[in-house]
C-alpha cells in the first residue's frame, strides 16, 4: 500500500471514529433539554392627544370661565424669539407675570388625556359637557384654533371629563392639568415683592421701616450709616424717627430686620369686590409695614389677620385705592406664617437703654481695660469737605498711639455706650467684689465717668456705674467692644453689625 492511499484510511478511520463519539454522546449520554420561555414584547399604551401642536405656534388664548367671564391672553413672538403678551382685561395695579404667560401656552399646546371613556357619545351631560364648567380656545399662527371644553369631576377625584370641538369623544385629563387651565385671571398678576437679603446683608441693606400697629402708634427707624444723624448722641447704627427721635439698640433692630427681610406672599387669595368684607380677612382695622432698601426697592403692605394659622394682606396702594371708591377690587394675599409677629412691638425694647449717654463730641478720651488688656482711645477733631462740598467736622482717634479713622472711632464708641440694662440687680444677686473689665469715659471739661463689670456667671456682669451697682448686663456687650478694638488695631474696617 502506497503512503498516500495510507494517509487515505488513516483519515477515514478518524473521520468514522469521530462519528461514533457523537452518536454514544447524543443517545447514550442525551443533553438535558433547555426550555426557553418566551417573553412577551412590552407594546407602549395608547396616548391620546387633545391637542397636539408647538408651544411657538400659538398666538392667543382665550379662557372662558363658569361665571361668564373671558380673560384673552395674546402672545406676539419678536425677532430674536422671545415674546411680549398682552392680556384683556388689564389689571390696573399690578400688571401681568408674562413667564407664567409663556408657561400656560406651552402647557395647553399639546394635552394629553388620562384615558378614552366613549367615542361618539349620546348624552353629553352624563359628563356635564352639554353645558361645560370651563373651556378654553387656542388661537395658532396660521389661523387655526382648538377649543377644550372641560366637564364634570369624574367619580374618580382629580380627574375631569374633556373634549374638544374637532372630537366628540370624551375623555379624562388629570387635575393638576385642569386646575392650570382654568387658573383664573389674578392668579396671573405680578404681586409687589421685595429683595431677598440673607445674613449679614440684611443689617447693610435694609435701610428704613415704618411698623403701624393696629392702635395707629408708628414705629419708623432707619440706618445711620455713618453715624452722623441729629440725636444720634450713641453713634448708634439705627434710629428711631417715630413716635419720637432716639438711639435704637442693634441687636434688637437687627433681630426685628431677621423676620422683615423673610416676608414673602405664599400665593394670592383672590380678589374682593365687596366692602362688608373687608371685616372677614380682619382688613377693618389693619397694621401696615413699610421696608426700603438702599436701593430704592420699596414694600409697603397692610396686614389683616395674623396669627399661627393665617396671615393674610393686600398692597397698600391698592388697599387705600379701594377704601376711596378709586378701585371695585381688592386682592387679598395670604403670606408666609409668622411673617407678621412684630405687630405687637413696644417701641421702648427698640431703644438703647444704657447706663450713660455721652455724646461723643464731649469726648478728650476712652479707657477700655477687657480682661487686663489695655486700649487708650484719644479722639480728636478736624474740618473736612464731602465730595458734594459740604463742610463737615470729623472725629478720628489714636489708639494706643495708632491713628483710627472716623469710621472705626464711631462704631467702636458705639459699643462703647451699648451696654445695654437688661434687669435691674436685685438684693440677693451674688456677684465679685473685684471687676474683670471696666471702661473709664474723660471728658473735656475734666470730668470722668467710670464703668466697671463684676463677673455674676459666664453670661452676665453686674455692671457698677460711677460707684453703683444697679443693672446687669450681658457678657456679650464685652466681646463685642473687644472684637471692634481688636479689628481697628489690625487695620481692619469695624463691621456695622455686632460681631462676636
Amino acid at each position: 500500500m502506497s503512503k498516500n492511499i495510507r494517509r487515505i484510511v488513516i483519515a477515514a478511520a478518524a473521520v468514522v471514529v469521530l462519528a461514533l463519539a457523537f452518536v454514544l454522546l447524543k443517545y447514550v449520554f442525551p443533553e438535558k433539554e433547555v426550555v426557553i420561555e418566551a417573553t412577551p414584547t412590552p407594546t407602549e399604551e395608547p396616548v391620546y392627544y387633545l391637542v397636539r401642536r408647538s408651544g411657538n405656534e400659538v398666538s392667543d388664548l382665550a379662557f372662558h370661565y363658569e361665571d361668564g367671564s373671558e380673560f384673552v391672553i395674546h402672545a406676539q413672538k419678536k425677532d430674536d424669539g422671545s415674546y411680549s403678551f398682552t392680556a384683556t382685561p388689564e389689571d390696573s395695579f399690578f400688571g401681568y407675570n408674562s413667564s407664567r404667560f409663556r408657561s400656560i401656552m406651552f402647557t395647553v399646546s399639546a394635552i394629553t388625556a388620562t384615558s378614552k371613556i366613549e367615542e361618539n357619545p349620546k348624552d353629553l351631560s352624563d359628563y356635564g359637557l352639554d353645558d361645560p364648567r370651563f373651556s378654553v380656545t387656542i388661537g395658532f399662527d396660521d389661523g387655526s384654533s382648538t377649543t377644550i371644553f372641560v366637564g364634570n369631576e369624574t367619580p374618580v377625584q382629580n380627574y375631569y371629563y374633556a373634549n374638544t370641538d374637532h372630537d366628540s369623544t370624551v375623555y379624562t385629563i388629570g387635575g393638576y392639568l385642569t386646575s392650570l387651565m382654568t387658573r383664573p385671571p389674578h392668579e396671573y398678576i405680578a404681586v409687589d415683592s421685595f429683595p431677598t437679603y440673607e445674613d449679614k446683608e440684611i443689617y447693610t441693606n435694609l435701610t428704613h421701616f415704618i411698623l403701624t400697629r393696629r392702635d395707629g402708634v408708628k414705629i419708623e427707624v432707619v440706618l445711620d450709616k455713618d453715624l452722623s444723624m441729629e440725636g444720634n448722641i450713641t453713634s448708634s447704627a439705627y434710629m428711631m424717627l417715630q413716635p419720637f427721635v432716639s438711639p435704637c439698640t442693634s441687636e434688637t433692630v437687627e433681630a426685628l430686620l431677621d423676620v422683615l427681610a423673610t416676608i414673602s406672599t405664599e400665593n394670592i387669595a383672590g380678589n374682593i369686590t365687596t366692602m362688608e368684607r373687608i371685616h372677614e380677612f380682619g382688613l377693618d382695622q389693619p397694621a401696615r409695614l413699610f421696608v426700603e432698601d438702599s436701593s430704592g426697592h420699596s414694600l409697603e403692605l397692610v396686614i389683616g389677620i395674623a396669627n399661627e394659622d393665617k396671615c393674610i394682606a393686600a398692597v397698600a396702594r391698592q388697599y387705600d385705592a379701594f377704601m376711596a371708591g378709586e378701585t371695585d377690587y381688592l386682592t387679598i394675599l395670604n403670606e408666609k406664617e409668622t411673617n407678621f409677629d412684630w405687630i405687637t412691638l413696644n417701641y421702648m425694647d427698640l431703644q438703647i437703654r444704657t447706663p450713660w449717654v455721652v455724646r461723643i463730641r464731649d469726648v478728650d478720651s476712652v479707657i477700655y481695660n477687657i480682661d487686663g488688656e489695655v486700649y487708650e482711645m484719644v479722639l480728636y477733631e478736624y474740618d473736612d469737605v464731602t465730595g458734594s462740598g459740604v463742610e463737615v467736622v470729623r472725629t478720628c482717634s489714636h489708639i494706643n498711639g495708632k491713628d483710627v479713622g472716623e469710621t472705626n472711632t464711631k462704631r467702636i464708641y458705639s459699643r462703647t455706650l451699648n451696654f445695654r440694662q437688661v434687669n435691674s440687680i436685685s438684693p440677693d444677686t451674688t456677684y465679685e467684689e473685684n471687676y474683670v473689665s471696666s471702661i473709664t469715659i474723660r471728658l473735656k471739661d475734666g470730668t470722668e465717668r467710670f464703668m466697671s463689670f463684676h463677673k455674676i456667671n459666664e453670661r452676665q456682669y453686674a455692671c457698677m456705674m460711677d460707684g453703683n451697682v444697679e443693672y446687669y448686663i450681658y457678657a456679650s456687650n464685652l466681646s463685642t467692644l473687644r472684637t471692634a478694638l481688636e479689628r481697628a488695631m489690625d487695620d481692619r474696617e469695624v463691621s456695622l453689625v455686632y460681631e462676636r
